[in-house]
């Protein structure tokens, strides 16, 4: 049993550590992506300019985007001396996940339960396509202007 809790516990410290070095020189890759991804959504939507890319683009970037969330959220864990602003960025990384999984499931045509019947729906309406990405843009954008306070 020793043995197990010391190897666990070494595993787990490299992977710690592995994430650490994935994080960039900055905390807000994430919001940097973010921001991409909702201007790919506007220039999809063509009311800023029109840019239809393979889908296969959009599902491209939407899955960096998620795994720079995750990247993030085990990133939260690690500071809690501000618990209101760590849950925040919580929620606001779970809630950008469901419309990075949704929009994967848009362009992807991927059966992603729950997403696809609930969330999917909504993204052939251009007003949702366009909320959803002036959301990404305009959220993400917050996290990086107010970034200098809180760091």
């Amino acid at each position: 049993m020793g043995l197990f809790l010391f190897l666990f516990r070494n595993v787990y410290k490299q992977i710690t550590q592995n994430i650490q070095k994935m994080k960039f020189a900055i905390e807000a890759e994430d919001a940097i992506i973010g921001i991409i991804c909702g201007l790919l959504v506007l220039a999809y939507a063509g009311r800023i300019y029109p840019l239809k890319l393979n889908n296969w683009i959009y599902v491209a970037a939407f899955a960096v985007f998620i795994i720079f969330i995750f990247l993030d959220i085990i990133n939260e864990f690690k500071d809690w001396t501000q618990i209101g602003l760590t849950l925040l960025s919580i929620a606001h990384n779970l809630i950008d996940m469901a419309i990075s999984l949704a929009f994967i499931s848009y362009f992807s045509g991927l059966n992603i339960p729950y997403v696809t019947s609930m969330l999917v729906p909504h993204l052939q309406n251009e007003p949702i396509l366009l909320g959803a990405g002036i959301f990404l843009i305009a959220t993400n954008a917050l996290w990086l202007l107010t970034m200098p306070f809180w760091m």
